[in-house]
């Protein structure tokens, strides 16, 4: 079923799905790359810092014993010997402390960015269930780790030993060499394994990233369902909103059509297209378009303006013209000026008023 739903999955995560993924705490991460990154960082610091803290701490209590008189040390001295030792080596040790948590910041952020999900930390009591806990130990993820574990002491295993069995030969000739020596060649020795077994980490690292990437993309993806239902969620109904732009279109029709009945004239294409004009020369700067439309709604407001008496005016250049270029509710533009006036004119005219009387109809 699990394999099934995978193969349904065909559609790309959406920026919500990936934003309520993140806030979950669930992204692309590695703590094997995150954790071979802070190793690193950890031997480098310790290459570069540990000499020199090494003298700084063996030169402080060699001053410090040197200040002791032979055959007279009291208790106190040792609780000061002690105290120095912990300021002295926390003062040392603090630069290699700020590297680490600045590797540990980078690490986070190279693989999606330092995450904090408070839903993480709720606990889970499904986890000491018995069932699901079987379940969780034999399931593909279980298995895939306990292959990454394998590979890894495999790899941790064998680059040790590709490292130290050269040495072997040199056993017998440290036995009887000068004993100084041989901090100095476990150090070296130490270093040598360690950077050949943390860079086989870094390699493991990078690819377990580029794995669990693969998988996170994998699960976020959707089904066409869940795409249609996220899509319902965030705009909306799509049938609830042909209805509401539908019941908005019948309202502004019906405000439209109640301003025709008050209009001076409706100029006509002479059935296909109709525009009702509104002028009052005392309170408009300008005729108004206070309706308009093609089609069957032309016909409805000839049919409307000629129940309440508005004149008709055949004229096709000026009823396309008004159509086209000027918004209902809008004013014409000056460039219309003369016409639409010579029409209002001839309407005015047929009712034994002027032009510019003012007032209404």
């Amino acid at each position: 079923m699990a394999e099934e739903s995978y193969q349904d999955r065909t559609e790309q995560p959406t920026p919500k799905r990936r934003q309520e993924a993140r806030r979950r705490g669930h992204i692309a991460r590695s703590r094997d790359l995150g954790t071979a990154l802070v190793l690193l960082t950890a031997l480098g610091l310790l290459m570069v810092w540990g000499p020199w803290a090494a003298a700084r701490q063996k030169a402080w209590l060699g001053t410090w014993l040197a200040a002791l008189e032979p055959g007279r040390v009291q208790p106190g001295d040792v609780w000061s010997l002690f105290y120095g030792i912990t300021l002295t080596l926390a003062g040392l040790l603090a630069p290699v402390w700020v590297g680490l948590t600045v590797a540990s910041l980078a690490a986070a952020t190279l693989q999606g960015g330092v995450l904090f999900a408070p839903q993480r930390l709720a606990p889970d009591f499904s986890r000491v269930l018995l069932l699901p806990g079987l379940k969780r130990l034999l399931s593909g993820q279980a298995l895939l780790e306990l292959a990454k574990a394998l590979v890894k002491v495999a790899l941790i295993g064998g680059l040790a030993y590709l490292s130290v069995s050269p040495l072997f030969s040199r056993l017998p000739e440290l036995l009887f060499s000068d004993p100084a020596r041989l901090p100095g060649f476990l150090a070296s020795t130490g270093i040598s394994v360690g950077w050949r077994i943390l860079l086989g980490l870094l390699v493991l690292g990078i690819l377990d990233y580029l794995l669990q990437r693969y998988r996170f993309e994998k699960s976020l993806k959707m089904t066409k369902q869940e795409v249609k239902e996220e899509m319902r969620q965030t705009e909306g109904d799509p049938r609830l909103k042909a209805r509401m732009r539908s019941l908005m279109r019948q309202l502004a029709t019906r405000r439209m059509m109640a301003e025709v009945p008050r209009a001076d004239v409706v100029i006509t294409n002479p059935t296909h297209v109709a525009v009702a004009l509104k002028y009052d020369g005392a309170t408009m700067i300008a005729p108004q378009v206070v309706a308009k439309g093609q089609g069957f709604v032309a016909l409805k407001i000839m049919a409307l303006a000629q129940e309440a008496g508005v004149p008709l005016v055949h004229n096709v250049a000026l009823a396309r013209t008004l159509y086209k270029s000027v918004e209902l509710g809008a004013f014409i533009p000056t460039s219309l000026y003369r016409a639409v006036a010579e029409v209002l004119a001839y309407v005015y005219s047929l009712r034994g008023r002027r032009v510019y009387g003012g007032g209404g109809r």
